[in-house]
């Protein structure tokens, strides 16, 4: 009696062990997700410094709400989304430390919200930790990790809504999947409009294409949460811009124009940098950084073969709005940043982070110590290469954001003090760094015809800043006012006019 009641109670134990072995791995997912979370923020703000000054597009995104200083001209591409993120610590205080901590914290919970759908969405919830890894360890990763800029919300935004996308149209996804996806849509909409456009477009086209997929609720939840996301943006294209169509042609002439290219060259040469590579002719990539890119496309391959037909969608889905989301950076501008492909980046991590798993899972007891050994050593070399080139950006960046605040002390001795003006070469930052307001008659930046910046040039302390070179025809006859090392060919030189105080 005894041994047929242990061999009745056996398949009841054989059925609860695996359900409490799924609890407590998802549990542990969770927990190996918060903590790469949390390292992801700590090691973004030691690697960069916490003290780093704010670089031309941080200015831009902060100075909307500083009110201690004039607001940049917020061009025609941007959205709201990086000021109102940074707009609680800007309005409470002026100290850049305390920001760059805000949006550390900021920049992992976006992390945390990223990948949190994707616990449940492969058999092993080991997979969205190990993603959040990968794209943790990237230099361009960890060097925005703090910046106010919106590369990063976007990347966890589309990670994120593919995640929900996929929990809610299961049709027995976890309660609020699709007010979770809408929010992810609106928090991409909010940081880079036209990124929200190529995410949501697969999705909805997803949603329509197929037939398990084809519900209301999740085609409203895309359409509703794209456009809530970008509602701001086309209110003050209206508004400001006189339509939505007269905003993105001025976005196009701003960013150079858009049409058919083939950009992948400039992508693969900004793999270690430059920040910005506008034009990118010349620059070349060094060998090292391009071994992350070489071992993603086989984990990638394996992750989505590796995926169970139920869940192939898991595999695939990723890959296509990683495709779409680079269709602009890779064909339609012909120059790069390495943190455009941070969305591309956060997707891949997905499926190659499965890959990863599976190849691991693979491995017989023979093997496995070979292994692990290899995967150890490629690691640790992913880790130093991605370090110096983290390190060596910031130290970069660091000496010419105390350049900023070098001209700004050197602009206030020659007598341009707030409420000030100015124009000319990166009059953005270096204006925002000495209380000023900045303008242009010319250029991406432009804000005033040439007749109005001398007009508004007459109400306050003005002048043109100009670095190795010779004023424009407009201030040939300007008071020059050198503001740099003397026997530096490139220097500083302030030119005001005679009517300026300045030049009292």
């Amino acid at each position: 009696m005894d041994a047929r009641r242990a061999g009745e109670a056996e398949p009841a134990s054989a059925g609860a062990c695996p359900a409490a072995r799924n609890r407590r791995a998802g549990r542990g997912g969770a927990a190996a997700l918060g903590a790469v979370c949390a390292a992801f923020a700590a090691a973004g703000l030691l690697l960069v410094p916490i003290g780093l000054g704010l670089g031309w597009d941080e200015v831009v995104y902060v100075s909307q709400y500083d009110p201690r200083n004039p607001a940049a001209f917020f061009s025609a591409p941007r959205s709201r989304g990086v000021s109102l993120l940074a707009a609680p610590v800007v309005l409470a205080t002026g100290s850049v430390p305390v920001l760059r901590a805000w949006l550390a914290c900021a920049a992992a919970l976006a992390m945390l919200a990223g990948f949190w759908p994707w616990l449940r969405l492969w058999p092993t919830p080991v997979v969205a930790p190990l993603a959040a890894l990968g794209y943790a360890t990237l230099w361009v990763s960890l060097f925005y990790t703090a910046s106010a800029m919106p590369n990063h919300y976007t990347a966890m935004a589309a990670v994120g809504a593919v995640g929900w996308f996929l929990a809610a149209a299961r049709g027995r996804g976890p309660r609020g999947a699709l007010a979770a996806l809408g929010a992810m849509l609106v928090v991409a909409g909010l940081m880079r409009p036209s990124d929200a456009f190529w995410l949501a477009a697969p999705l909805g086209a997803a949603a329509l294409a197929v037939p398990a997929w084809r519900r209301p609720g999740l085609v409203a939840a895309v359409a509703v949460g794209a456009l809530a996301g970008v509602a701001p943006w086309l209110v003050e294209a209206q508004a400001v811009y006189g339509g939505v169509l007269e905003r993105l042609v001025r976005a196009g002439e701003i960013q150079g124009g858009t049409e058919p290219t083939f950009a992948l060259a400039h992508s693969v040469a900004t793999l270690d940098g430059p920040l910005l590579c506008r034009p990118c002719d010349g620059d070349a990539v060094r060998w090292p950084a391009l071994l992350w890119w070489a071992a993603l496309v086989p984990l990638v391959a394996l992750g989505v073969a590796s995926a169970r037909r139920a869940r192939r969608a898991a595999g695939l889905l990723p890959v296509a709005v990683a495709a779409s989301m680079s269709f602009t950076y890779l064909f339609l501008i012909d120059y790069s940043a390495p943190r455009f492909l941070l969305p591309v980046y956060a997707l891949l991590a997905v499926p190659a982070a499965a890959g990863t798993v599976r190849l691991w899972s693979a491995a017989n007891r023979r093997t496995r110590p070979a292994l692990g050994a290899g995967l150890a050593v490629a690691l640790a070399g992913h880790l130093l290469i991605q370090g110096v080139i983290v390190t060596h950006w910031a130290a970069s960046h660091t000496a010419a954001r105390q350049e900023y605040a070098r001209l700004a002390d050197a602009l206030h001795g020659a007598g341009l003090r707030p409420p000030c003006l100015l124009t000319g070469d990166e009059a953005v930052p270096i204006a925002y760094y000495a209380g000023c307001a900045s303008a242009a008659p010319s250029g991406s930046n432009a804000t005033h015809s040439l007749d109005g910046l001398l007009t508004l040039g007459r109400t306050v302390p003005f002048g043109l800043l100009d670095r190795g070179g010779s004023p424009p025809d407009w201030a040939a006859d300007w008071r020059a006012l050198p503001v740099g090392p003397a026997p530096d060919p490139r220097a500083w030189v302030l030119y005001v006019p005679e009517w300026s105080p300045v030049a009292d």
